[in-house]
């Protein structure tokens, strides 16, 4: 079963279409850079503190990143899982099942690729200056434990966000598709607006920290509670919107 699984992800990776190498639509490009821009400029706005996390900055482009994958598969021009002797059901859970993957290996790639960044300037430090290398204050550990309700939150956005995008992929107009996106985003991120304006400052840096912040906010329980109660329902609702869109309704467009 494994063995299928794994297979089948593979077949739906290489049915991503090759770039396209003509010259691209001026608006469509100029609307790319906007979007990636306040992407950008929101996440840093929202999470930088004295400290970036990779878990906070990520949440958002990791599964844009994906969703963008899983639209150019269903709307590409060789979609080599629809040769698969497969249920279009099938298909439908390794659809969702592929972009938590993409995001998944996403991370851990940015991950490795941060720890070794780190390892290296330790290195260099410790050759070239290990005077200046010092313990760090007692404080980071305690931070570290704060957080947990943070993350418990960054993981809910991430699940709203993969699960809400997946269904959204299989519209078939890509016009209410790509507004359905842009929906999203601006409720993602008009919500993390709301909750940054209203954080408490953290103890520990004088500054408000987004994770270390809402951990320690008063009505973070609630407002955690929430949004959890949201991701199920959402998850959920989910799976059924791209059951009926893709399963029910299986004529679904051909633009990318």
């Amino acid at each position: 079963m494994l063995k299928r699984i794994v297979k089948f992800q593979r077949i739906l990776l290489n049915s991503t279409p090759p770039f396209n190498m003509a010259t691209p639509n001026p608006l469509i490009t100029f609307l790319y850079f906007v979007v990636i821009f306040v992407m950008i400029f929101m996440n840093f706005f929202i999470f930088m503190g004295t400290t970036l996390s990779a878990n906070t900055t990520l949440v958002i482009f990791l599964p844009a990143i994906s969703l963008w994958m899983i639209n150019r598969i269903l709307y590409g021009n060789q979609r080599l899982f629809e040769t698969m002797p497969v249920s279009r059901k099938y298909t439908l859970l390794n659809v969702y099942l592929l972009s938590i993957v993409i995001s998944v290996i996403g991370y851990l790639m940015f991950c490795i690729s941060f720890i070794g960044l780190i390892w290296l300037l330790v290195g260099f430090f410790i050759v070239f200056s290990p005077q200046n290398i010092s313990s760090p204050p007692p404080e980071a550990a305690i931070t570290i434990i704060n957080t947990t309700k943070g993350h418990a939150l960054i993981l809910c956005l991430f699940l709203i966000i993969i699960f809400s995008g997946v269904a959204i992929t299989f519209i078939k107009r890509k016009k209410l598709r790509l507004l359905s996106f842009l929906g999203i985003l601006t409720i993602i991120y008009g919500f993390l607006f709301l909750l940054k304006i209203n954080l408490p400052i953290s103890p520990t840096t004088g500054k408000v920290e987004f994770l270390g912040s809402f951990s320690i906010m008063p009505s973070g329980n609630i407002i955690l509670l929430c949004v959890a109660i949201s991701a199920v329902i959402i998850s959920l609702g989910s799976v059924f919107i791209g059951y009926k869109l893709y399963v029910v309704k299986p004529t679904y467009g051909k633009s990318c």
